[in-house]
Parts: C-alpha cells; structure tokens; sequence
C-alpha cells in the first residue's frame, strides 16, 4: 500500500506540471462517462427495468392478426376475448381494456381532460395489484346501471381530493356524472402507455392513466367479424412462453372462425408487457447507446495517443528508475497510475454530469418515449459508471504502461537520437489507434447522413395538405346532454358542432374553419372494410378504409386537391350518404374503374355514394399514404370534434376559447396549437434521434480530427531534426509537405475502409429507422468520406506546414 500511494502521489505531481493534457483529460472522460451514462439510463428504464408488478416477467399483450392479410398486428375482439378467457389452459388469468380520456369537473369554470382506461373486474389481479385505499371493481360493477364508480390514481387522489383518507365512497364527476369513487391506487403504480393499433402514432398528448373505469360489454361488442377496439394484457401459468400461449389461443381462434364461418385465417400476436411496450423504440435506443459509447471509445483512443507521446517523452525518466532498481512491475504500476487518477477524476465529474444529462433528455425527448417518468441515475447506473470509469483507464493506458516495460535503460541513457528510432517503432501503433477512431467515425457518420437524408425526405415531401395559418383545437362533448342516454344525442352534438363552425368563422381575419372525426397525423384510426355491393367479396377479404367525419369546408382548408367530381356541400344534409373518396381509396376499390356515382357500404346499413375523389393526401401520416373515405359529420357527429381554423393572421387562442364557450362553457378544450406544431410532433422522435446523432457524429468527427492532428505534430516534433537535414540537403517545402501528408493518408485511408466495411453491417440494423432511404445510400457515403477527407486534410496541414518551415541551422545544432 506505501507503494500505491507513493505511485498515486507521483502521478498527481507529474500531471499538475502538465495541466493542459489533465484537462483535456479529465473533460474528455467527464463529457463521455456523463453522456453513456445519461443514455444507458433512458435504456434501463424503457428496455431493461422491469415493471413493478409481482413476476412481471409473466404478463403479456395479446393482439390478433390474419395470416392472409398483410396487416400489423391489431386491436382485439371483445368476443374473442371471452373464448380465450373461458378455454385457454396456458393463461392464468386475463383481462380487457381500452384507453380512454375523462372529462373531470373539480368546481372549476370549465373541465379538465384526464387520461384513465376502460378495464375488465379482474384488470388489477392479472397485475397483481391491490388498492391502497378501498378495493377493486367488483364483476357486478361491469354491467350497465352498476357501472357509476371509480379507481383512482394517486396523483389523481392528491389533485382532486388533497389526499384525503376518507375518499372512499365520496363522488367525482366525470362527464357531467357523479361517479363514486371506490380504491385509490398504490403510489408506485404506473401503467405504461398503449395504443390499440400497434403502428398508431402517439402524438396526440400522451396523459398518464390517472382514472380507471369499468368496461361495460356493449351489445355491438358481441360482434364475430368487427369490433376490434381492445387490448388484452394476460398473465401466464408458471413454466408458460408466449410461444406456447400464441399456439394455444391461435388454434382457439381458428376453431372459433370455423364454427362461426367466417372465411379468415386468424392468428394470434403475444409479446411480453416489456417488448409491447419498448419494441417500436428499442433500436433508436440502442443505436443512440451504440453511438454515444462509439464517442467514448474515440476519445479514450485519442488519450492513449497523448499518453503514448508522454510515454516517449519520459523514457529517459523510466530509464532512471529502472536503472535504480526499478522492477517492471513498478514501472507498470506507475505508468497506468497516471490514467487511473485521470479516469477517477473524468469519472467522478462524468457521474456529477450525468444527473444533469438525464433531466435535459427528459426535457428533450418526445412525450410518445415510453417510461419516460421513471428515467433516473439509480445506484445500478452509478455503479455502472464507476465501472465504466475503470475500464476508460485500462484503455487508454495499458498500451503506454507496457510500453514502459520496454524501455532499454542503456540505449535511452546514452542520447536522445533513439527517440527518433522508438518513435519510429511506436508510430505503427499510433497509426492503428488513429485508424480505429477513423473507422469509428466513419461509421457514425454514414449512420448520421443516413437518418439526416431520412429525415430530410420526411419533411420535404409531398403532403398534399397546407399546415401554415391552421390552428387546430379538439373539443370533448363529454356531458350528459351529448350523451347515448338522450334521445336525440347525434342532433345535439351536431347541432354543437353547426355552432362553432359558424362562431369561429365569425372571428376577425378568419378565411375557413373545418371540422373533423379524428387528430391530425394521429395514425390509422377508425378502419372499415369497404364493400362493394355489385362485387361481392369473401368475407374479412374486403379492402380496409380509414373512416373521417368532416364538414364541407374540410378539404378547402386544408388546400387538398379535388382529383374528379365536387366537394361535399352543405345542401349534401338532404343526401347524408354522399361521401368522397382518396385516390388510394379508389385504385383499391374501384382498379381500373371510375368511382365516381359508385356505392359501398362498411357493414352497416347506410349505403354511400361517391360523389368526389381527393388527393391522397398524408394527414394521418407523413411517412405513408392512407385509404381514406370522407363522411359528412352529420351523418355520425362524435363525442369528440377537432376544429381546424385558417386565418389570414395568427389567432389568439384565448380568442378560440371563449367562442367555444359561448356556446357551452362545460366542454373540455384539451388540445389547442398550430397544425404546423401538430406536424413537428408527428416526427419529434425522428427529429430527436436525428439531432441527438449528429451532435455525437461532428463529436466524433473532431476527435477524430484532433487525433490525426495530434499524432502528425507529435511525429514532426521528433524529426524536426530530419526535416532540417533534408532541408539542408535541398528538399524543397512542397515535397516535405507531401511527406508529412503521405503519413496522414495512411492511417486515415485504412480507417475510412475498414469503416466502410462495418458501415455495410450496421445500416443494415437501422434500416427500420429509415424513411424511404437504402440503407447503402451512394450519396450519404460520398458525403461522408468527401468531409472526413478535407477535414483530415485541414488537421495535417498545420503540422506538414510546421515540418515544411524547420529552420535546418537551429535544428542541426541542438543535437
């Protein structure tokens, strides 16, 4: 231990007279360590961490699919559900739910929207979750009549009723309703957010689940073939992989069709809680961990370039010591001593910065991440850290410390000239390390164009939708008076809706105001199978359609164009059955035919008739085009509208709340922005991952740079002598120019081909991230290589000048 110290002692004094190469140091570990640890915490919380259910490892997410349809996985069948429920042998128990939003009113002028779930009795027990307060809903509370009470969330709790232990039996009204409130939940309770369609894009607000009411089986949900509007989250029997439930209930389900002779071919989608959760985010999150450590490993190679040099630097030094005595043990202690402080100290500022790295990802990242809440530095991560921090050490100073063990103490006390000859030998070496965060770079840097030509592609493209001047505002009709329970509810809310249109058209600077069904760039929702009465197809085989209930005025502004025929009109309320169709909606089902004056139906009653044909334009996502059917909203006005407002100037939002209001200062304005805002967080991963890899792509560009810079200087500093006797021999400047520039190519050359390689194998990985872009994009390589190139050549220019203006008297004489 007296050694130890005596070595750590030594080492703090030998880099306090280096203090430029400490802080380097220190703040290129710091600003790695804190960034790896920042990210793997995100990682640890969406993808590693389990739930805190008991034996979470058991619960699972059912999702039904059809093996003759070329569909993800979608929502579940209510009266599927019942079959597995009642015969599956490998489910221990399972439960149905539904995402919901609540119109809560707290004796406040207006109500808020809070998000909360629909759930089956038995939701809580396939958890494994008991109340804190109160109990569970009993399976009489599912029933209509029963069905007025409440969960609550302990944030819920807190907010509505300050806490209060007395809660239970007390009433909370949501839609208008008072419902009584029955169990509080656990603190630590926290569902994680799902969407019923599994490729929905969840940029509406995503609201935690703070309400839980029950599931009352409607008439319409005992339906064979429609229906699909539930998520099913089971709990295996113990020794049971998803793999067996998925064979099980997949035969349930075909046993079920036969009998009820239906012509599909089901199948059944199990995933763990954990991967229904994570999956669509897992390889952004990697990818970002991958690329984040590719930074790290780039400067820890750049510090063992710099403690390489020193290493030279100090020969004469270790020549001493082992002269006196020295073992080689010691020599290699001491050498490694110097990065183990510098990686203590980078590591223990790293870990400081990583609480601080954490909160601005959090602040950053798209609300859609899931488990975002829970993302924290947990002592696992710290001691992570510490570990990292060992190992940066065994990095970058394994190769100076044995380096030391080579020292010849004879010939390095003799003179200096063999300075030049270890330099030689030593410049393989440094060569390879400068090739290998070339290499590194490489690869980040293609990955980078990669998702930044993605990216660009996404928001450049055709939409054929004008966002700009377009405030959009979701109104909630959720109240007693626009209920099913009123007689003539559908009037009612299109009366509501006749109203608003005609106020908000009103306001000053208003050019059109439009309604709609469903958010903007929401994803797919509401699908229909379309059929055609004069052909007639198999059943569950018809092509699929997104449903929209708007206003006339819907497409005039949003500016999409009208392809063939007219607009829905307001004199269409005579004829609430005209619709228009998308383009896609009229290759698929009309090939070949005009549409126009055709009829279909959805499987109700009601037949359509197309009068129009629009554009196909990307309103429910920018990355792909979508069968769409346009209903007047008088036809089916939903409890929910979403306004869009086109103004020749920009509206004060105020403005649009207290029109609506006018109107009925009960309903819930939840979602009130810009359509261009609305747009922007449609794509605010890609934009996050987009942004986050390029600022670690120009990090590992600079290293990379500053490492070429570094071992050319380092080089020309030792043969500074040479130079000045080529130059007194008649070498002219340019030629030594070439030299030094020569010795830059090979390192940089080999790295950018060995990167080139391992590019081919990692873009392969991240195709899935990619929108229409190959994952071997020619321009994103040429770009890439055309910068490393001129950047490696801008970083050699200044030592090959150095070596270039060597004054061959002064150097001949310090020798």
């Amino acid at each position: 231990m007296q050694t130890i110290f005596q070595d750590l002692r030594f080492s703090i004094r030998t880099l306090r007279r280096s203090p430029g190469f400490a802080l380097i140091a220190v703040l290129t570990l710091a600003l790695g360590i804190a960034s790896v640890t920042s990210i793997f915490s995100v990682v640890n919380s969406v993808l590693l961490k389990p739930f805190a259910f008991p034996e979470a490892n058991r619960l699972v997410v059912l999702r039904e699919t059809a093996r003759e349809l070329n569909y993800a996985p979608f929502p579940d069948n209510y009266k599927h559900y019942l079959n597995w429920k009642s015969n599956s042998k490998t489910l221990a128990s399972a439960a149905i739910f539904r995402n919901n939003t609540f119109s809560v009113s707290s004796g406040t002028d207006h109500p808020e929207i809070v998000g909360g779930l629909n759930i089956s009795s038995e939701f809580f027990s396939v958890l494994g979750v008991e109340p804190a307060l109160g109990r569970s809903f009993l399976p009489t509370e599912t029933t209509k009549g029963h069905d007025n009470v409440v969960i609550l969330a302990w944030s819920t709790w807190q907010r509505y009723f300050a806490g209060d232990p007395s809660v239970i039996g007390r009433t909370l009204t949501i839609g208008g309703t008072p419902e009584t409130v029955v169990g509080v939940l656990p603190q630590s309770f926290s569902f994680p957010h799902m969407n019923e369609m599994a490729t929905a894009v969840s940029q509406q607000e995503v609201r935690p689940y703070e309400i839980f009411q029950p599931l009352v089986p409607d008439p319409s949900f005992m339906n064979d073939t429609g229906g699909y509007d539930f998520l099913v989250v089971g709990r295996l029997k113990a020794g049971v992989s998803p793999t067996q439930v998925e064979s099980e209930l997949g035969g349930l389900q075909e046993s079920f069709v036969q009998a009820a002779h239906i012509s599909l071919h089901p199948w059944i989608v199990v995933e763990s809680l954990k991967q229904e959760v994570a999956g669509t985010v897992s390889t952004a999150l990697w990818l970002l961990l991958a690329a984040v450590g590719a930074v790290l490993l780039i400067g820890c190679v750049n510090l063992a370039n710099l403690q390489l040099a020193r290493a030279v630097a100090r020969e004469r030094e270790i020549a001493v010591r082992a002269a006196l005595g020295a073992t080689r043990e010691r020599l290699v202690r001491s050498t490694l001593m110097d990065s183990i402080v510098l990686a203590a100290a980078g590591g223990a500022l790293g870990i400081l910065l990583s609480f601080t790295g954490v909160r601005l990802f959090v602040a950053a990242a798209p609300a859609s991440l899931p488990r975002l809440n829970e993302t924290h530095v947990s002592w696992p991560i710290l001691l992570a850290a510490a570990a990292l921090s060992i190992l940066t050490a065994l990095l970058f100073g394994a190769l100076p410390a044995l380096r030391s063990m080579r020292v010849d103490p004879q010939s390095a006390m003799q003179s200096n000239s063999n300075r030049v000859t270890n330099s030689r030998a030593g410049q393989r070496t440094r060569n390879m390390l400068v090739a290998g965060e070339i290499a590194c770079t490489v690869v980040l840097m293609i990955v980078t164009a990669l998702l930044l030509r993605s990216f660009s592609r996404l928001l450049t493209q055709q939409r054929e939708f004008d966002s700009t001047h377009v405030t959009l505002a979701q109104v909630d009709l959720y109240a007693p008076q626009y209920g099913d329970t009123v007689s003539n509810s559908d009037k009612v809310r299109a009366e509501f809706i006749d109203r608003a249109l005609e106020g908000l058209g009103r306001m000053p600077g208003i050019q059109s105001v439009a309604m709609t069904s469903e958010m903007p760039l929401a994803g797919e929702t509401w699908v229909d199978g379309i059929h055609r009465p004069d052909h007639p197809v198999p059943q569950n085989h018809e092509p699929p359609a997104n449903m929209r209930w708007v206003s006339p005025s819907y497409i005039d502004t949003l500016k999409i164009p009208l392809i063939e025929g007219r607009n829905l009109q307001p004199s269409d309320r005579e004829h609430p059955t005209n619709a228009l169709i998308s383009q896609q909606s009229a290759r698929t089902i009309w090939p070949g035919e005009d549409p126009l004056g055709k009829t279909f139906t959805t499987g109700e009653d009601a037949t359509y008739t197309v009068v129009g044909v629009v554009a196909d334009a990307r309103i429910n996502d920018l990355k792909k085009t979508a069968s769409m059917i346009y209903l007047p909203y008088w036809q089916n006005p939903w409890w929910r509208a979403y306004f869009l407002i086109r103004s020749s100037h920009p509206i004060s939002t105020d403005t649009i709340r207290r029109e609506i209001w006018k109107i009925d200062p009960q309903v819930a304005i939840p979602v009130l922005k810009s359509l261009d805002d609305q747009v922007n967080d449609s794509v605010a991963t890609e934009r996050f991952q987009t942004i986050l890899l390029s600022a670690f792509g120009a990090a590992a560009l600079l290293l990379a740079l500053l490492g070429v810079y570094g071992v050319l200087a380092y080089s020309v500093s030792l043969r500074e002598q040479e130079f000045g006797i080529r130059i007194a021999l008649g070498s002219g400047r340019a030629a030594l120019m070439r030299l030094v520039l020569r010795q830059a190519a090979v390192p940089v050359v080999g790295g950018i081909l060995a990167g080139l390689a391992l590019a081919l194998m990692v873009t392969r990985w991240i195709q899935t991230l990619l929108y229409e872009t190959r994952a071997i994009d020619p321009a994103a390589i040429t770009v890439t290589i055309a910068l490393l190139l001129t950047a490696a050549l801008l970083a050699a220019l200044l030592p090959a000048r150095r070596a270039a203006s060597v004054d061959p008297i002064k150097t001949l004489k310090m020798e």
